[in-house]
């Protein structure tokens, strides 16, 4: 596989409108060929507030390097995919509060901190999947690209939902094993199996993605 990077500037606001599906093949409108990155709510919440997973640290160090790795490649775009909650958001019901937009708790963390200005894009969302009103699928298929690499949290939420998102909407899905964690008591392993069942996923993990 490529190497991982930046591109461009970009911005993202919310509200954006879904886009279509395009199944089992990019948009023959837009170049192909480019690859994305997308770190999943790596946010101080899910790492050490409201919601801390005490299996989050252990994946800190995997996603640097895979990050460091991308931000040296120009064929990829870096993507943090990020929530950023509204107090009328039906998933604070079942998850109570947590990342709201422009909380503290809601930023990235430090070790993985966006780099304002180099093109990586931040795309905050409601929901769980990266795609779902985000606006992200028509800024990828802008910038040409066909397969996403996800990672992050939660291997049985919303790196979950974001891959099935990718997948309707025509890109290949890669998923680093050692670079997602889930809850406790969650078998990791058996939602990942179900990422290759379901969603046709690529398993590999990091130190195969950085090789090259």
């Amino acid at each position: 596989m490529r190497a991982l990077a930046h591109v461009g500037q970009l911005g993202l606001g919310q509200g954006a409108p879904l886009a279509r599906a395009h199944p089992g093949h990019a948009s023959p409108t837009y170049p192909a060929g480019m690859k994305a990155l997308v770190i999943a709510d790596m946010l101080d919440d899910f790492v050490v507030g409201a919601l801390a997973n005490p299996n989050a640290p252990g994946i800190v160090e995997p996603l640097v390097r895979l990050l460091d790795h991308a931000r040296a490649d120009p064929e990829c775009v870096v993507v943090f995919s990020n929530d950023a909650h509204d107090p009328s958001d039906p998933e604070l019901r079942v998850w109570g509060e947590h990342a709201m937009a422009g909380s503290p708790g809601a930023r990235v963390i430090p070790e993985l901190e966006p780099r304002p200005g180099a093109g990586e894009i931040i795309s905050p969302k409601r929901a769980y999947g990266a795609f779902e009103g985000t606006g992200l699928d028509e800024q990828l298929r802008a910038l040409g690209v066909d397969e996403v690499v996800i990672c992050g949290q939660h291997a049985h939420i919303c790196v979950r939902h974001s891959a099935y998102g990718a997948l309707i909407r025509g890109y290949r899905v890669t998923v680093p094993r050692d670079a997602v964690c889930a809850f406790e008591g969650i078998d990791v392993q058996e939602a990942l199996e179900y990422l290759v069942m379901a969603y046709g996923a690529e398993l590999t993990d990091v130190a195969t993605l950085t090789a090259t």
